[in-house]
């Protein structure tokens, strides 16, 4: 319950940063003023502040990983976007003849805030279902929130998409987070 407090006081002091940033409406003449003063230029529709990605990573062989985290979100402004996506991770090891499974499954949200042109701030909020190996019942699960704060690059490979790279740090951290300190992030979005 904490966790979500601090969340939103968070989100909330991000999005009056991120609104308090947008420029005043120049007075236009009234025959040019047919497009609605709150949408930057770039951006004349809706699908236009779209954007997808995520990532996706795996690998095989006595140990297998996958991962897939696919998100969407919406720009607000040039600068300030916000998203919701999913988190799926399988994880299987053989060990000694035995052979040990796990997945973590959830869903996040996010607010982004472009601090240079390439450069961003980024708060997030994850909610995952984990094992919980602390349980005296077999096959346990837990639901945890992670609170994470960072920030990163991205570095555009077209018109409408970017690789992105960042760096986060989990303010929640607890024996069952499943992602230790600091959390290293690469993925892609692309918009439409």
């Amino acid at each position: 319950m904490r966790a979500g407090l601090i969340y939103i006081v968070v989100l909330n002091l991000i999005l009056t940063v991120g609104f308090g940033q947008e420029n005043p409406p120049t007075n236009v003449p009234p025959a040019q003023n047919n497009q609605s003063t709150l949408l930057p230029k770039d951006f004349s529709s809706f699908k236009e502040r779209l954007f997808f990605g995520g990532n996706v990573g795996a690998w095989f062989g006595s140990t297998t990983y996958l991962n897939i985290s696919p998100l969407v979100g919406y720009r607000v402004t040039k600068k300030f976007s916000v998203g919701v996506g999913g988190t799926y991770n399988y994880f299987s090891q053989t060990y000694m003849n035995q052979k040990y499974t796990s997945t973590i499954y959830g869903s996040n949200v996010f607010a982004r805030y472009l601090v240079l042109e390439n450069v961003f701030a980024q708060v997030g909020w994850d909610r995952l279902s984990v094992s919980d190996y602390t349980s005296p019942i077999p096959n346990s699960r837990v639901w945890i929130h992670n609170l994470l704060v960072g920030g990163g690059v991205r570095q555009p490979f077209s018109d409408k998409g970017s690789f992105i790279a960042a760096v986060f740090y989990n303010i929640n951290q607890t024996p069952l987070s499943p992602y230790p300190n600091p959390i290293i992030q690469v993925g892609f979005n692309i918009g439409i």
